[in-house]
């Protein structure tokens, strides 16, 4: 099954000289890359931070009575825009080391707006206590010289006193078995990348890792949901040969390609009761979905097989009524009727459809998706090393 979030705020830093104090949280992009500065000489980066509420994930896993740990988490980022970037090139999200406001600047205003984060600042006061150490507190982005501890263990927050600071491990990162010294112990999700050569540049990027740690914390201790640092990566940072930007849709566009975070786990059942296999030479499949849902629903949507050509006989008068089952091995993806997007593509561990003694069968949580839209179901069967796909126009609306 499957639950998208959408982001709770966002907005995009820029080292520029005429926008280092500046805010841009309302920003219909978000934009990461490196550009030379007026001077046409120097080199200057842009970054952008993007955040999701992890309260509202906690309250899916227990609605769904689903295991963290089972689950699997992709943050998605869609193009707008791109130009002079290298051949490869690898995209870093760092999860965030201090609090920030989203503010209402925008990066075309007149007079800057400062009150929100910038490259500068992150316009929101933080306060950490250090191991052993009395409480440290301020306003400005925290440098790598400071190395101040969250209060987790291990934990670190780094940066270089400008454009955003984020977490970073001390430490070997194995867990010592003598002591039970949780210094050593591997957090995972501080250093989630991608790597693009040649290929689109949507992000399309497990952070699986990162979601469990804001949830769970670490060592015992709760990490803050600071959200995501999105840059590139230190070593195309600080290479002089690459430059380019990528432009990505913010939570302010108006369209459908908002931040999103994706949030899979699997609770298919297959008891097929009395039903018998569908004849997988030839079959057909049918469903009776509503013609609209409201965007709160969450719905069982009946998925019905039966053979093509089914043959008459004295126990079955109506052999065109007898429903069959799919086989085990039958996945789902949904797409964006309009533009023919994979909204949630095929996953053969996550997106698997499920069978009672009345039919196959998905479950859908429309809260996932964009009202006053049409979307498609469509299936895939793997049997042995054949995959038929059926695209039988199961449609459906959401509305408000």
């Amino acid at each position: 099954m499957f639950r998208i979030f959408y982001a709770d705020s966002d907005a995009t830093m820029y080292e520029a000289s005429s926008l280092i104090n500046s805010n841009t949280g309302l920003d219909e992009i978000l934009e990461v890359g490196k550009q030379l500065d007026t001077d046409g000489e120097t080199l200057v980066k842009s970054r952008f931070v993007v955040k999701f509420d992890m309260s509202e994930i906690t309250k899916t896993l227990t609605k769904y009575s689903a295991d963290l740990n089972s689950c699997k988490f992709m943050l998605q980022l869609f193009t707008t825009h791109a130009k002079n970037l290298p051949a490869a090139y690898t995209l870093d999200a760092k999860l965030m080391g201090q609090p920030w406001t989203n503010g209402t600047g925008f990066e075309n205003d007149s007079t800057a707006t400062t009150n929100g984060i910038a490259w500068a600042t992150p316009f929101d006061s933080w306060s950490f206590t250090p191991s052993g150490s009395n409480t440290l507190s301020g306003s400005s982005w925290i440098s790598s010289s400071q190395a101040i501890n969250t209060g987790a263990p291990s934990l670190y927050i780094s940066g270089s006193g400008s454009g955003g600071s984020w977490l970073w491990q001390s430490g070997s990162g194995f867990f010592d078995t003598s002591s039970f010294d949780s210094v050593y112990f591997y957090q995972p999700g501080l250093d989630e990348d991608e790597t693009f050569s040649y290929r689109p540049t949507d992000i399309n990027m497990d952070v699986t890792g990162a979601i469990k740690t804001w949830i769970s914390g670490s060592g015992g201790e709760t990490v803050e949901n600071n959200g995501f640092l999105l840059k590139f990566s230190e070593a195309d940072e600080a290479d002089g040969t690459k430059t380019g930007i990528i432009r990505f849709f913010s939570r302010e566009t108006h369209t459908i390609y908002v931040p999103r975070l994706t949030m899979y786990w699997d609770n298919s059942t297959f008891t097929t009761g009395s039903l018998s296999s569908v004849d997988l030479e030839s079959y057909l499949t049918y469903s009776k979905t509503k013609p609209t849902y409201k965007d709160t629903e969450i719905t069982k949507v009946r998925i019905y097989a039966r053979d093509k050509y089914p043959q008459k006989s004295p126990t079955n008068l109506f052999p065109t009524q007898t429903v069959k089952h799919l086989p085990s091995t039958t996945y789902y993806a949904i797409r964006d009727a309009a533009t023919d997007e994979y909204i949630i593509p095929f996953d053969n561990i996550y997106n698997k459809v499920s069978c009672d003694s009345t039919s196959n069968f998905i479950y859908v949580d429309m809260n996932s998706f964009m009202p006053e839209r049409y979307y498609r179901i469509e299936l895939k069967v793997i049997d042995g090393f054949t995959e038929e796909y059926i695209d039988d126009q199961i449609y459906f609306k959401v509305v408000r």
